[in-house]
């Protein structure tokens, strides 16, 4: 999972490097968000590259693209406010994203109270036996959380640039902020 979200920072800083015409820093915010609630290619790319590095069968790949697709494009946002000074700004923007941490956790405490349900042969824990428990509840998550990102852009060349996001940025986006 952590893996996940170092990829999908290289994502969001191939989005946010590149020339964004925009007027406003919102616009920008605007145009990044909707790139991830799109699907956008560039996106979707990144997270493929991503996948087939890790050590999953085809279908748990599959599943994994599903689950972060599907938060990408249900994510929905409101840009609460907007503060420039100069050639530097920040906007305040609300995400309402799946609360992929609350059903990591309570996967993490099922696994913990009832160890015996992921026995392998060999009499240990089968992490694979775990994953695919853990994936299912992802796939099955409804609950969302709300979370208060603020960027800061800068202006290059008359463009208004979203500077590299932080860890906690970037997990909230996805949905896995321990909160």
């Amino acid at each position: 999972m952590k893996k996940i979200i170092a990829l999908l920072a290289v994502s969001i800083l191939c989005l946010t490097g590149c020339a964004l015409m925009n007027k406003t820093p919102a616009d920008s915010v605007k145009k990044f968000l909707n790139n991830y609630k799109n699907n956008d290619q560039v996106v979707v790319d990144e997270l493929n590259d991503y996948l087939t590095t890790e050590e999953l069968s085809d279908d748990e790949m599959k599943d994994y693209r599903e689950i972060y697709l599907r938060q990408y494009s249900n994510m929905n946002y409101e840009i609460k406010n907007e503060k420039i000074d100069g050639d530097k700004a920040e906007v305040e923007v609300q995400i309402t994203v799946y609360d992929y941490y609350k059903t990591n956790k309570e996967s993490g405490d099922y696994l913990t109270a009832n160890k015996a349900d992921f026995v392998g042969d060999n009499g240990d824990i089968d992490l694979t036996k775990y994953l695919s428990y853990k994936i299912s509840k992802l796939l099955d998550t409804t609950d969302t959380v709300d979370y208060t990102l603020t960027l800061t852009l800068n202006k290059v060349d008359d463009k208004w640039e979203i500077d590299p996001l932080t860890t906690e940025q970037l997990t909230k986006l996805h949905g896995t902020y321990e909160y």
